[in-house]
């Protein structure tokens, strides 16, 4: 008995080529027509940035005072990706830059929920705390185009 090869078969059986190559440009067509087209698609930014003004203080007192009792609060929540959440402290200021896990659905009610507990938070902290601030309002889509023409040139 002879072993026919792939393509031997799929020469002398030219119909089944025929019909696999119909049914992926039908599933091809079907695809494009479904397709969602938005000039500006929606997606999750699950990135957000703490900030917290401390002024006169050294970096070791916002270390102590701010940063701490901040990065203590945010990981008290299960939205919050501990392994890729940092803080940077400095002189009179921090900044911790919040990654949120995959999980998480709907990532503006959990910045709402965030927003509202720094309110409360910044109020157990020492009076010279000025600002405690929550954003991750940096995600939305823009676009520019530039065009440059001259005479000389084409």
């Amino acid at each position: 008995m002879k072993k026919i090869n792939f393509i031997e078969a799929m020469m002398k059986h030219n119909q089944i080529v025929l019909v696999i190559a119909c049914v992926m440009m039908l599933l091809g067509i079907f695809g494009l027509e479904n397709m969602p087209r938005r000039e500006f698609p929606e997606f999750t930014i699950r990135q957000g940035v703490i900030v917290g003004v401390f002024p006169g203080s050294t970096s070791l007192q916002v270390e102590e005072q701010l940063t701490t009792v901040v990065e203590d609060y945010i990981f008290g929540y299960e939205e919050v990706n501990k392994l890729k959440t940092y803080s940077h402290s400095k002189e009179g200021q921090m900044i911790i830059y919040v990654e949120l896990n995959d999980n998480v659905r709907n990532a503006d009610k959990f910045w709402s929920k965030l927003r509202h507990g720094l309110g409360e938070l910044q109020m157990q902290l020492p009076s010279g705390v000025l600002a405690l601030v929550g954003s991750n309002d940096f995600g939305d889509t823009s676009a520019l185009l530039i065009t440059m023409s001259s005479e000389k040139h084409s």
